[in-house]
């Protein structure tokens, strides 16, 4: 190489020194948990984006005769029947007396498409993923449906695991004629 060539390349070294600009530095995106908090049977719980179908008004329900106390009827939704199930009765084991449960949560799985009625209704959040706590206890009645949680405050907000709730054989089969059932022994027994 000429002496020339390298001057110029020292040269354009130097400039681009004293030019140069330092690349901007991408901060990266904490990776977050985004789901909508929601009332069932009055505990706020998380259900993760996507989880569930949609929420809608508690629709008009006709009762089914020989179900467990929990399945308050089936209801029109999107030009067909879903049944709805009673959050409070399923999860706590006893009817709720007060207001009427005006809105539920339409859920859909293979094999699985009903509503649950809500006891409230919050709004979308979302919390640092790493912050996601899978010690803390929650209400016993939800804990057999919950996969960790979040704090949000003063309180803790459990995430309902959608997956856990559709593989439980209670609520797969809601005749309440069912010899094995526990509930059903108990009457046996009387």
């Amino acid at each position: 190489m000429s002496s020339s060539a390298i001057q110029a390349l020292d040269a354009l070294e130097r400039r681009f020194l004293e030019e140069a600009l330092e690349a901007p530095v991408q901060n990266l995106e904490r990776m977050k948990w985004v789901g909508t908090c929601l009332g069932i049977a009055g505990v706020p719980l998380l259900i993760g984006e996507g989880e569930l179908e949609e929420i809608i008004e508690t629709p008009n329900v006709m009762s089914i005769p020989g179900t467990k106390p929990w399945v308050l009827g089936v209801g029109s939704h999107m030009g067909g029947l879903i049944p709805i199930i009673s959050g409070d009765v399923f999860f706590r084991k006893r009817p709720y007396a007060g207001r009427v449960r005006d809105y539920c949560m339409v859920l859909r799985r293979p094999g699985f498409y009903f509503g649950i009625t809500l006891s409230g209704l919050e709004r979308d959040m979302k919390f640092p993923l790493e912050s996601r706590d899978m010690e803390t206890a929650v209400d016993p009645d939800f804990a057999d449906y919950t996969l960790g949680g979040f704090a949000d405050g003063n309180r803790f907000l459990a995430v309902l695991d959608i997956d856990k709730l559709i593989t439980d054989g209670d609520l797969s089969n809601a005749a309440a004629n069912d010899p094995d059932s526990p509930e059903d022994q108990d009457n046996d027994q009387d």
